[in-house]
């Protein structure tokens, strides 16, 4: 693997977001987990008539979600993290390359959708004038 300025700040990445992943406590993911399934089961309740017990178990489930909120987005952003990171270390691409991206050297270009600009039109037609 060729260590280019893509790689070392896809390391950079990486290194960031399992540091924010394992920094932060799994044990928070314990009540977000108990609280999902409050929301779950109170919502089963409420369609099945127990409209008081659901609304109950809902609202206590939504509270401990919403406690435990900073720590479920820190999650998410540490995941999002060692996502790009990753792909930045794999040189795999999130979205299709456009035609000004970087090149390797010694690499050929990408040759598939030629790019005509106005100077290209202003060239041809000065070569075909002489």
């Amino acid at each position: 693997m060729k260590i280019t300025s893509k790689t070392i700040i896809g390391s950079i990445l990486l290194f960031v977001g399992l540091s924010i992943f394992f920094g932060g406590s799994l044990g928070g993911l314990i009540p977000v987990l108990i609280g999902a399934w409050l929301i779950y089961a109170g919502v089963k309740k409420y369609e099945k008539g127990s409209k008081t017990l659901g609304v109950i178990l809902a609202v206590i489930g939504v509270l401990i979600v919403v406690q435990f909120l900073p720590f479920l987005l820190g999650i998410a952003f540490a995941g999002v993290l060692l996502y790009f990171g990753w792909s930045m270390i794999t040189g795999e691409s999130t979205k299709k390359s456009s035609s000004r991206a970087y090149m390797e050297p010694n690499t050929a270009p990408n040759t598939e959708e030629p790019i005509h600009t106005s100077f290209d039109q202003e060239w041809e037609d000065f070569l075909k004038k002489k």
